[in-house]
């Protein structure tokens, strides 16, 4: 179905609304604006955790305020609030999914309390407790049906050592830095890699799946393990340097949940990277990690729920947050919004006009989902954001079936609708292409990749 230009007139009129205010910024790049800027960064390198940004953007940032409290309601690893930390700048992260926050909360304490002396000897012990003939079978991987098969079987007993190791580790923050280190090399000594939202599989697995991947002869668990132990040494001096002293709040859970508890005008400066509306389950991403931290097919399943909507199999909250949310006149305003941005809805009329060739229906529903819940964060910031205060947020657009949602531009009306200016939408040089099975039906046309400044007014 080719769709009459005429269906794009709203989303026309947001972006001349906006259009002096959008502008290529060369001094940002995808290293900049994405984790890969963190791959030698002391700490942030302990764990391949791809979703999030970079710590010298932060930095960049915060060099534009005069910030004295920062808050990022989806902290990922903990990227802005412990590079706002070792500012001197007080500072808060939300973060629901556990593997990020196990690291956030490692790096932290290495930087305050826990000594590489006492690290390393611990460390020492668990490698050694390796070497045993002896492993406790209710110790080994908690499997879910995604990761069976993901180790050798020299390895699944390893893995039960070193589970019954820190079983007995009574020292909270050692045992969560012990913790990380393990989890942390699961991947490596894995029959699976990351690629995307999906896990590859090498064929050493005994599953038939394609693509196939080939990742040789694995580690063991001791050799990675070794490895990893000698990199958070080494970075121990820089961190207690970096972050010492100054310890940020990590809270664990959802931000639609977390950011009603706290006060108004608490904060001058935000952060913040949410999930993208790309269908990605990060659940499944970290299906190996999420597993060893003890979570099951149930627990993730309802994890894949409360996540910021971002897939195609997460339902409405819509009913949950007027039930559960303490203040129904700020779920009410974000519903408002959501519901009466044209060009929002003008993308969503669209997508049903032509409901039957889209290749999943179920992206109408996380497209107004996603929306929704984040105009609720939204709504949020601008009680918690102090006049003259500043956001800063990294997204992208997205393309479904042809059809352009400017994520950018939606989430920037919904921003001056709380009080915010939209002060700049800096994109960088080079956009994001669609999908190869969009190109091959609609062509190619880059998507913005954003970062944008919203803001507080000072009245």
């Amino acid at each position: 179905m080719i769709l009459d230009k005429s269906t794009t007139r709203e989303r026309d009129s947001l972006h001349r609304r906006f259009a002096d205010r959008i502008e290529a910024n060369p001094s940002l790049s995808r290293r900049l604006v994405s984790y890969q800027g963190n791959k030698d960064v002391p700490g942030l390198r302990w764990l391949k955790y791809k979703e999030g940004f970079s710590a010298n953007l932060v930095e960049g940032l915060l060099g534009l305020t005069d910030a004295q409290s920062l808050l990022d309601p989806f902290a990922g690893s903990g990227t802005a609030p412990l590079t706002a930390g070792s500012m001197g700048i007080s500072s808060t992260g939300i973060e629901i999914m556990p593997v990020g926050i196990l690291l956030a909360r490692s790096i932290s304490a290495a930087s305050n309390g826990v000594q590489c002396a006492d690290f390393l000897e611990a460390a020492g012990e668990l490698v050694k407790s390796l070497e045993t003939d002896q492993y406790n079978l209710g110790m080994k991987f908690p499997h879910i049906p995604i990761t069976k098969h993901a180790f050798p079987e020299n390895t699944e007993q390893d893995i039960a050592k070193a589970r019954e190791f820190l079983s007995g580790v009574t020292d909270n923050s050692l045992n969560t830095i012990l913790t990380l280190a393990c989890m942390s090399v699961l991947e490596e000594v894995s029959f699976t890699r990351k690629d995307g939202q999906f896990l590859r599989w090498d064929p050493q697995s005994g599953r038939d799946v394609k693509p196939k991947l080939h990742k040789g002869i694995l580690p063991t668990l001791s050799e990675a393990l070794r490895r990893r132990v000698g990199e958070i040494a080494d970075d121990f001096g820089a961190l207690k340097v970096k972050y010492g002293g100054t310890s940020p709040s990590l809270v664990e859970g959802s931000s639609l949940e977390q950011l009603q508890e706290l006060p108004d005008k608490s904060f001058d400066a935000v952060v913040t990277s949410p999930p993208y509306a790309n269908r990605y389950d990060y659940t499944r991403t970290y299906a190996l990690e999420l597993a060893y931290l003890g979570y099951d097919a149930e627990q993730i399943k309802h994890l894949r729920q409360v996540l910021l909507s971002a897939t195609v199999e997460n339902k409405s909250k819509r009913d949950q947050l007027k039930r559960e949310y303490s203040e129904v006149v700020r779920v009410q305003k974000a519903f408002e919004m959501a519901d009466g941005q044209a060009a929002l809805q003008e993308a969503l009329a669209s997508l049903r006009l032509d409901i039957k060739n889209l290749s999943n229906r179920n992206v109408i529903d996380l497209v107004e989902n996603y929306f929704t819940e984040m105009a609720l964060v939204i709504v949020e910031l601008g009680r918690l954001v102090s006049p003259g205060g500043h956001v800063f947020m990294v997204n992208d657009n997205v393309r479904y079936h042809g059809e352009e949602v400017p994520v950018d531009l939606i989430l920037s009306d919904f921003a001056e609708q709380c009080g915010f200016r939209c002060e700049s939408i800096w994109m960088l040089n080079r956009g994001k292409g669609n999908s190869s099975q969009q190109m091959g039906r609609f062509g190619r046309r880059e998507l913005r990749k954003c970062v944008y400044h919203w803001r507080m007014s000072d009245g």
